[in-house]
């Protein structure tokens, strides 16, 4: 897996929220937590896209692969509004991935 490829699966999952904050009635006080945690993610997907990382390395691809793992049981979950608070949970979940991803590859400096 690239740096790239990393990227664009942050992405995925950034639209995958942009969809079900969209299906959310504004006050719906879900919407808040939902955009909160899309923020955490844009931020740390804004790291990761003005760094250059050795993507080669066994840490890296370790890393990308236990994301890649979590991206995976949570693909397709995030569109089930009618379970809200396991989408928030999923969400957490890949941003909690994110962060240990990041922390691994010393991305936060």
């Amino acid at each position: 897996m690239t740096q790239l490829d990393v990227i664009r699966m942050i992405g995925d999952v950034l639209t995958g929220i942009d969809v079900a904050a969209g299906s959310l009635m504004p006050d719906d006080p879900n919407l808040v937590r939902l955009q909160d945690q899309r923020r955490l993610l844009d931020a740390r997907q804004l790291i990761l896209s003005r760094q250059l990382f050795d993507e080669n390395t066994a840490r890296f691809q370790s890393a990308a692969a236990d994301l890649s793992a979590v991206n995976e049981q949570i693909r397709g979950r995030l569109g089930r509004i009618e379970d809200m608070i396991g989408v928030l949970h999923d969400v957490a979940r890949f941003l909690d991935a994110v962060t240990r991803f990041m922390t691994a590859i010393h991305a936060f400096g």
